[in-house]
């Protein structure tokens, strides 16, 4: 519910204005640097909150400066819990949980915080429709009732999303289940050492985000590679197994990501879960595609590394693929880097110069260094069956058509764009539905993310040919499509089936947000409401 603060005294959760806490920050180096990994630890940035059921003060705030250090961004979740300090805390939950948050909006501008993939009703779903003004709070109580996977928090309030989330606000909810502590066991994996949270960003530079109308269009791309707040980062490792959960934290940017030995040699990894959790079973696979919002899951085996051997994750070069109606005459839409290049290896082009980032969407970019340092003794086998999956039953589903595309100067869902408190899917509780999500042609690729619900992905069909080379089965699915999901990449001229069963445990009809999730293009409109009752 909405409050005014009123009583409630924020100046004794805050830091004290320029004091220096320590490991708060993420370090940016010099270019060309090789920088530690940040890793994150019980406290601190991205540190790890247990509220296990205690009621916690999230603050959204203007980040106090560091003196010497380069934080992500301008703006931040702090809270004060148990005697220790977080900034974007990682939440670390467990299905059945009760968590009471309330978000106290200090920032200047109204907010309101998205749990990223979690099933709560629309009250607690932060989707936008309800925010916080400054100095007002709005309390969250829910339970847990997702299954272990990595999911996130970030802003919502329509128009306001990308810059908020941009300039630094947004955060990781790490729910655990006996699936992911068998998974340890079996393959002796200590969180924080041989199990790493990576988060991949590319914030805009300074940490202020200044799209040009380009980037409204074609989404924010911002100048640097970021992995956990890390430029130019490395990790030293061993001669063992290594479980990486990785989440894209960015506007807009897809990723091609891939490992590779220093020379280029490409090195296989394993696939072994997705948004919605573990898959069924492990997937091997030398690339993968990584849409921003999404998760990926995976293992890297270094038993075969020498020491002194350097494996490096990259985003390979690729066409994005951004908007080819430009090549269709009479097309509104502006030029830019990424629609007329593609981005791979161009220089810039159609933005203001003061805009033009220096890593075009589509351009190759080095991400993270594993320094292997230490042979160790490792013989764990990575087991057959991860996790139970039982697929959603499509026998006696509906089929819904969503249209992806631009027109008018908007981009558009079935030709519509958001308008508040509009529904314009309408669906019966527990009922079944297939979305067939088609994407034109003469379109851009878009990360669709609904909210409240996971699905499954049927199909794929008339996929470009470098990711139709990905497909693990005749239904053209990638590895990261073989889980539960929450958010999908469709490219130009690919068609994309999902099944969503629509079980509510609520008795009221409740109302949730599908759009986007290149948050230009949510921010422009390419949202729908959809309520079921």
């Amino acid at each position: 519910m909405l409050q005014s603060l009123g009583a409630l005294s924020l100046g004794s959760l805050l830091p004290a204005p320029g004091a220096v806490t320590p490991d708060n920050d993420t370090r940016c180096a010099p270019a060309g640097t090789a920088t530690r990994l940040y890793i994150p630890g019980a406290e601190g940035y991205l540190g790890r909150l247990a509220p296990r059921g205690a009621a916690l003060v999230l603050a959204a705030i203007r980040r106090p400066r560091v003196p010497d250090r380069a934080a992500q961004g301008p703006l931040a979740y702090y809270v004060r819990h148990a005697g220790r300090t977080y900034f974007n805390p990682t939440l670390a939950l467990v299905p059945g949980e009760r968590v009471r948050i309330t978000l106290a909006n200090e920032l200047d501008e109204p907010t309101i915080a998205h749990w990223h993939g979690l099933a709560v009703d629309t009250r607690n779903d932060g989707s936008g429709m309800v925010l916080a003004a400054p100095q007002e709070r709005y309390a969250y109580d829910f339970e847990v009732r997702n299954r272990g996977a990595l999911y996130w928090y970030h802003p919502h309030p329509h128009g306001s999303t990308a810059r908020q989330t941009a300039e630094g606000l947004f955060g990781l909810i790490d729910v655990d289940d006996a699936d992911h502590a068998a998974l340890r066991r079996a393959l002796d994996l200590v969180p924080g050492r041989t199990e790493l949270t990576l988060v991949l960003q590319d914030p805009p530079r300074g940490g202020r985000y200044r799209p040009s109308d380009a980037d409204l269009v074609h989404g924010f791309m911002g100048d640097d590679a970021c992995v956990n707040g890390t430029r130019y980062a490395y990790v030293d490792v061993a001669s063992r197994l290594y479980r990486l959960r990785l989440l894209n934290a960015c506007n807009a940017r897809t990723l091609r990501l891939a490992f590779t030995t220093a020379a280029g040699a490409r090195v296989p990894f394993v696939v072994v879960g997705n948004d919605g959790g573990l898959l069924p079973a492990p997937v091997a696979a030398q690339e993968a595609f990584f849409a921003t919002a999404e998760r990926l899951d995976v293992l890297l085996d270094l038993r075969d590394a020498p020491v002194g051997e350097t494996i490096v994750l990259r985003s390979l070069e690729f066409d994005p693929m951004h908007a080819e109606m430009l090549s269709t005459a009479g097309s509104d839409l502006p030029a830019d880097h990424a629609a007329t290049g593609h981005g791979a290896g161009g220089a810039p082009r159609g933005e203001d110069p003061g805009r033009a980032p220096t890593w075009p969407e589509g351009a190759p970019r080095q991400l993270l260094e594993f320094r292997v340092r230490e042979r160790v003794r490792y013989d764990r086998r990575v087991p057959a069956t991860l996790a139970a999956h039982v697929p959603i039953d499509t026998n006696d589903a509906r089929e819904r058509p969503l249209r992806l595309g631009y027109n008018k100067g908007r981009w558009r869902i079935n030709d519509r764009v958001f308008a508040m408190g509009e529904t314009p899917i309408e669906v019966a509780r527990d009922t079944t539905e297939v979305w067939l999500l088609r994407n034109y042609h003469t379109s851009m690729p878009h990360a669709m993310h609904l909210h409240g619900f996971h699905f499954d992905v049927l199909e794929r069909e008339t996929s470009p040919d470098a990711v139709h080379a990905l497909a693990q089965d005749d239904k053209g699915r990638l590895a990261s499509d073989l889980g539960r999901k929450d958010t999908v990449l469709v490219w130009p001229g690919e068609s994309v089936r999902i099944a969503i069963r629509f079980a509510l445990p609520w008795p009221a009809p409740q109302t949730y947000m599908f759009h986007c999730h290149n948050l230009e293009h949510e921010d422009g409109g390419m949202m729908l409401g959809v309520r079921v009752a």
